[in-house]
């Protein structure tokens, strides 16, 4: 299936044991679903690159990883649950992340190598948000979380009842 533009309004991300991938399902602004699988060396190369976005923040600043926990933090505390997105028929794996930053949001566009892509318009805010969920299912899933800031605390405090799926 080919998709156009494709621009994610809605995401829930969660890890698939059986596949050992964390898989994002979304939803378009016309309710379109698709899913797309992630491979844990992809997303070692795309979390530092986020996370150095949110460094860019407070680079400089005294106690600039105090400041970052505390954006974190609130972020965190924000995370609002909502129903999630079903996992699609239509499901393809992502061979590579552009990431374009402002002082807003960060965009990023999934892509399958060949013509198939999907859009990500994250404010700061939730892009902090889906960091810590994902950092989570790393834990889940028992990948190494060496490389994570320490200022990305985990979610531990929440309390989500299937830890593999979140939103």
């Amino acid at each position: 299936m080919t998709i156009t533009d494709y621009k994610i309004e809605k995401l829930t991300t969660e890890y698939v044991q059986e596949e050992d991938r964390v898989r994002l399902n979304l939803t378009d602004p016309q309710s379109n679903r698709s899913s797309l699988w992630f491979t844990q060396r992809l997303l070692n190369r795309m979390i530092p690159a986020l996370v150095k976005v949110l460094e860019e923040e407070t680079q400089g600043q005294p106690q600039s990883s105090d400041v970052q926990a505390f954006n974190q933090a609130q972020a965190q505390q924000s995370i609002e649950q909502d129903s999630p997105v079903a996992p699609a028929d239509s499901s393809w794996l992502v061979h590579r992340i552009d990431m374009t930053p402002s002082a807003t949001k960060v965009v990023l566009v999934f892509t399958d190598g060949d013509n198939t892509s999907a859009r990500l318009d994250m404010p700061r805010k939730a892009l902090r948000q889906w960091l810590s969920i994902v950092r989570e299912l790393y834990k889940h899933a028992g990948w190494s979380t060496d490389f994570w800031p320490n200022w990305l605390k985990p979610l531990s405090g929440q309390d989500h009842p299937n830890k593999g799926r979140l939103h």
